[in-house]
């Protein structure tokens, strides 16, 4: 998909910044959230996560394992360039994110958690839709007329219109079986930014994280409003400098 391909810039920074985009989207929304961060001397890195951008169809035959190595893959490859890594994740690269955090501990110096799911507002109807009749369907059109929840924000238009329901039913499994079970053992620095009418995640998401994050170290920032695709909204400047303000308050406790 044009617009929607990977993202390297090697500033020969010690910190790097690996951003991992959202279910069905592409490194296009980090567009302004990479260009601040180059800005300020930090190598970035956003990948494309395995059936993304390309097209439905490819992104049916990848599954929550295939989703995983690439974020892995990326993690590596990063590490060869700096000595320390904060992962920014927005909405499903946060599921990613901690996953890396708990598989690497040692890789992995602070995550940036953008409205990372654990509950969707709509949560038990697409339960219900892709385990019923959502068995003989093939894809789920999103809608937010139809279904009153989006999974991006529709400004941002390198992403499938639709998504597969077989990977529909990965990503619930994925939070089931990765994110859930798994965020006691992450112990790496957190920061939490979460929309209080985030029209696609449920708001007990962040509190559920940040109750169970195995950290010491972790924050919450909310934002009054109806965001869902934090890196694209209209307060995207007070989140890029509340990024920027962590990753410089891990400097100084690494140094």
């Amino acid at each position: 998909m044009k617009g929607g391909e990977p993202l390297f810039i090697d500033k020969g920074s010690e910190v790097g910044l690996l951003l991992l985009h959202g279910f069905t989207s592409t490194p296009h929304q980090f567009r302004e959230l990479s260009k601040f961060l180059v800005d300020r001397g930090f190598t970035v890195y956003s990948p494309l996560i395995a059936g993304h951008g390309t097209s439905p169809k490819e992104m049916s035959k990848t599954t929550g394992e295939d989703w995983a190595k690439s974020a892995e893959e990326a993690l590596h490859h990063l590490r060869r360039y700096v000595r320390r890594v904060v992962i920014v994740g927005n909405s499903f690269g946060g599921n990613l994110a901690f996953w890396l955090a708990h598989r690497y501990p040692d890789l992995v110096s602070g995550i940036v958690s953008l409205g990372t799911p654990i509950k969707l507002r709509a949560h038990l109807f697409l339960l219900m839709r892709t385990y019923t009749y959502g068995l003989f369907m093939t894809y789920h059109r999103k809608s937010g007329r139809e279904y009153k929840v989006d999974y991006i924000d529709l400004s941002d238009q390198v992403s499938y219109p639709v998504i597969p329901i077989r990977c529909l039913r990965e990503f619930f499994r994925f939070i089931r079986t990765r994110t859930i079970p798994t965020l006691e053992s992450v112990t790496t620095p957190t920061l939490m930014i979460q929309a209080d009418q985030d029209p696609v995640v449920h708001p007990k998401s962040a509190p559920y994280i940040h109750q169970h994050l195995g950290s010491n170290h972790k924050k919450m920032y909310w934002l009054n409003g109806r965001y869902h695709n934090l890196p694209d909204s209209d307060r995207r400047e007070e989140i890029f400098h509340k990024v920027d303000e962590f990753i410089q308050e891990l400097e100084k406790e690494a140094a």
